[in-house]
């Protein structure tokens, strides 16, 4: 039979969409124009590509049947805008005399990076004519480079989003998949569509642009009783492109963030409103886990795109409705006969395999390192790469994180792990994470003697974080405090990223942050807020580095997202949001006659903290000088009164558990030699403004004196949130300045002279000293320890007699006297002693001077009668 003899009854349009794909195109363009049984119509779309696609397109094809659209275009628009042209829809009579009822349309979608076998359509068309009720008929997918390994032969996906295509990495064909049968989805590469199905379902939904736009249609076509057949005889060889990053992505998005973000929309618009529940809450929990192992793969954008697709499906409920209700017929069917073809939570598994395959990773093959999948990200983060073990083991940034959990494990042996801390300025939190959310949400505190003020909105955090810890609030404040150090290091690590591209400063400036006097400082005084602040600060710097330096879209977001991270750190130390206001001041001071669109940003920064905090902002600035306080117990001894000027220059905060503060005079020196230096002026003096910034706030609240809101005497502010402020603009100096600093020796000469010249020894005695920063202030802490009032503490504040003697009932409260010296203080507590938040609460302040005028009756000499004394307390529901 000829050519145009076979299977004369169906009429068959060829849809190519190139992007960036002149590499491919003409391999792929032969074999389209040789198949055994050919096309009637071709259709070709280019999408802004930035080579000769087009060019080749219309060389091949003629110029009558090419044309184009924007580069930002995604997969399912170009295709259906391919299907409205002229060329798409051109009369065409394949058997004369045939009837027109006899004929059947079908699309044939082609990547411009899949090349067909010489009979592929010729076999899909038998596969048709064969299963008449088949509307969606796709080929066996075999890899381009090597022939003879098998990509794909069918697909379906798990509950938790993983494309599965049921074929080991680098398998090779050998017919052990072969044979037609119907499959859950075939991949759009070389997918044979009938025209009619195609118009019903309105083709790929344009809103999932690129990637699993298959999945979801195949789905539909089932929903809407159709079949959809894998016919193995068909073969394309696919070069998967943008899987393998032979070409970027340009529908506004990352690969992984789309892809991830399109699988959670497949499955929560075709699963039944039961499964779609389950496999959300499945999804999440796998989310966390991927993103954990980014982090700790140094891979923090992968990170964040992971947990920015599941925001951007589940922070979207009415799109979500609307995209079920699109699905909505014939879902429970078709969930029905698909049911056995999803395979539960197979990628929770992966995990578990991927943490059995980290030993023997090493001694794996190279070749058998690529995965098959289309997942653009895919499972690289488990299977992909053989040597993905070793190198995150000799990565800077892990090294630099394990280095600093060492020191930090071993400086913190006297507290870590001793069970449930308090002392200093920190209360144990002994409540749990119930005992945390309900405070946080009572209008009125019975706590003491009673407070109707808002409760910090640290507390929140604190309770969210203790909720992902399985409930254990002691264990959220140990990772906020004691992990302050490796996190903030972390944070800098990322954050000099943005400075420079030298392993060996990045290194240095984390490091140098991490372990200035700050850190042991909070975390020798139980200084919860500051160890919280401290750690978020770099990323802080990061985001609003991000934000004067991407295009104007992205930097919108890029101060969103900073404005988010300043609330943070003000909803446990509140001078952190008038530190940015001043430094923001100064930006748009710098920028008065620049971009408005940055001026916009700078009000959104400063603006989203004091929306967000609301209505613990209004207490704020009703008590101004509680913006000087932070989370915790507000005693005397914690800070220094007046701090010299050599101590806030050196960036030691005063109070207990710091070092030396020569320590950190590496540092200073560190900062002060680019502002010799001739380029990179902008970020040199950009460091210099905002270490200025927290110098001078620094110095200006170690000599103010404030009363702690939930009375007492007055103490004086601790200025550790600004000196880490002024930390951070120092390194950003030090590190903007250092390749300057490189230019001062020629580079052609070896080490050896380097160092022997003048410039070059200079040079080296430079950064011997600035390392000896970080190198000092570990040894320090390493040697001493943490020396501080922070301690073990399980809250016992009531002896355990008169806590067993007590009454029991909801009211009773116990009245707790204690001497220092001549002075007598005295505590109101309900239960055996203060929690986690309480010091916070601001009380009624007539009820306070009513106990504190009953207090000074009861110590007098002459206090009253036992009987009179006793009637005073019960006014207080003393027990």
């Amino acid at each position: 039979m000829s050519p145009t003899e076979t299977y004369p009854q169906h009429v068959v349009t060829a849809v190519i969409v190139a992007h960036d794909g002149a590499t491919w195109l003409p391999h792929v363009l032969d074999a389209l124009l040789e198949q055994t049984r050919p096309v009637q119509r071709v259709v070709a779309v280019d999408t802004g590509s930035r080579d000769r696609s087009g060019a080749v397109l219309a060389a091949q094809l003629g110029q009558g049947v090419v044309f184009g659209m924007e580069r930002t275009t995604g997969y399912g628009a170009a295709v259906a805008r391919a299907l409205q042209h002229r060329s798409a829809n051109t009369r065409v009579q394949v058997r004369p005399g045939a009837a027109a009822e006899e004929q059947v349309e079908w699309v044939w979608l082609l990547h411009d990076d899949c090349e067909p076998a010489p009979d592929a359509l010729e076999q899909l068309l038998r596969g048709a004519a064969e299963t008449p009720k088949a509307a969606v008929l796709g080929p066996k997918v075999m890899d381009w480079s090597d022939r003879d390994v098998l990509l794909e032969a069918g697909l379906t996906i798990d509950t938790v989003g993983r494309r599965v295509t049921g074929i080991e990495p680098r398998e090779v064909d050998q017919g052990q998949h072969d044979g037609d049968r119907d499959t859950l989805a075939v991949s759009s590469a070389g997918m044979l569509v009938r025209r009619d199905v195609w118009d019903q379902l309105r083709g790929f939904d344009p809103g999932l642009a690129l990637f699993r736009e298959d999945m979801d249609f195949c789905w539909r076509v089932h929903a809407a009783g159709y079949r959809v057949r894998v016919i193995t005889d068909a073969v394309v060889y696919h070069a998967q492109a943008i899987t393998r990053r032979r070409r970027a992505v340009s529908v506004g998005r990352r690969a992984q963030l789309l892809d991830r973000r399109n699988a959670l929309l497949t499955l929560a618009g075709n699963l039944p409103l039961r499964p779609m529940l389950g496999s959300m809450a499945g999804n999440v929990t796998v989310s966390i886990l991927r993103a954990l192992f980014f982090l700790v793969a140094k891979r923090v954008t992968a990170a964040l795109d992971e947990t920015a697709a599941v925001a951007s499906v589940l922070g979207h409920p009415l799109r979500l409705r609307r995209v079920r209700q699109m699905r909505a017929r014939g879902r429970k069917a078709a969930y029905g006969r698909l049911r056995a073809d999803i395979p539960p939570g197979r990628s929770v598994r992966k995990i578990a395999e991927f943490v059995a395959s980290m030993s023997s990773s090493a001694q794996q093959d190279t070749l058998g390192s690529h995965h098959a999948t289309d997942d653009p990200d895919g499972d690289d983060f488990l299977l992909t790469d053989t040597g993905l073990a070793q190198r995150i083991l000799t990565s800077p940034g892990v090294l630099l994180f394990v280095a600093l959990l060492v020191v930090t494990g071993v400086a913190e042996r006297s507290v870590l792990g001793a069970g449930t801390l308090g002392g200093g300025a920190l209360l144990p939190a002994t409540q749990g994470a119930a005992g945390l959310w309900h405070p946080y949400l009572q209008g009125f505190h019975p706590t003491g003697i009673g407070s109707p003020s808002v409760t910090p909105p640290y507390l929140a955090i604190v309770a969210a974080l203790a909720t992902v810890l399985l409930g254990k609030a002691w264990l959220a404040v140990d990772v906020l405090l004691l992990g302050s150090v490796p996190i903030a290091g972390m944070a800098a690590f990322r954050a000099a990223r943005q400075v420079t591209t030298s392993v060996p400063i990045r290194v240095w400036a984390a490091a140098t942050y991490a372990l200035i006097p700050v850190a042991s400082g909070a975390i020798a005084a139980g200084r919860l807020g500051t160890a919280a602040a401290f750690a978020a600060i770099p990323m802080i710097g990061l985001l609003t580095g991000r934000m004067f330096s991407l295009p104007p879209r992205l930097a919108r977001r890029a101060a969103w997202a900073t404005g988010l991270t300043i609330a943070f750190g003000t909803a446990f130390v509140p001078l952190l949001w008038p530190i940015a206001l001043l430094a923001a001041v100064a930006a748009a001071l710098g920028l008065r006659s620049g971009r408005p669109d940055l001026l916009r940003n700078l009000g959104v920064v400063v603006a989203v903290p004091l929306v967000l905090l609301v209505p613990w902002t209004f207490q704020l600035f009703a008590h101004p000088a509680t913006l000087l306080l932070e989370a915790g117990v507000q005693q005397p001894g914690l800070a220094r009164p007046g701090l010299p000027a050599s101590s806030l220059l050196l960036l030691s905060p005063g109070g207990p558990g710091l070092p030396p503060a020569w320590v950190m005079a590496g540092l200073a020196l560190a900062a002060l030699v680019p502002l010799l230096a001739s380029r990179r002026r902008t970020l040199i003096m950009a460091g210099w403004t905002v270490a200025l910034i927290g110098l001078l706030v620094a110095a200006a609240a170690s000599r103010i004196s404030v009363r702690p809101p939930a009375g007492g005497a007055p103490v004086t502010a601790w200025p550790g949130v600004a000196l880490a402020v002024a930390a951070a603009g120092l390194l950003l100096a030090a590190a903007a300045g250092a390749d300057s600093l490189r230019t001062l020796v020629p580079g052609d000469r070896g080490v050896v002279r380097r160092i022997a010249s003048v410039r070059g020894l200079g040079i080296t005695v430079l950064v011997l000293v600035a390392c000896s920063a970080p190198a000092a202030a570990a040894g320090f802490w390493l040697l001493k320890g943490v020396t501080g009032p922070v301690r073990a503490d399980g809250g016992q504040v009531v002896p355990a007699l008169v806590a067993a003697s007590a009454s029991g009932g909801a009211q009773d409260r116990t009245l707790v006297l204690s001497t220092v010296g001549p002075k007598v203080s005295y505590l109101l507590l309900r239960g055996n002693g203060p929690a986690l938040g309480d010091a916070d609460l601001v009380p009624v302040p007539a009820a306070e001077r009513a106990l504190r005028s009953a207090v000074a009756t009861l110590v007098a000499p002459a206090g009253g009668q036992a009987a009179d004394q006793g009637a005073v307390l019960a006014h207080f529901d003393v027990g």
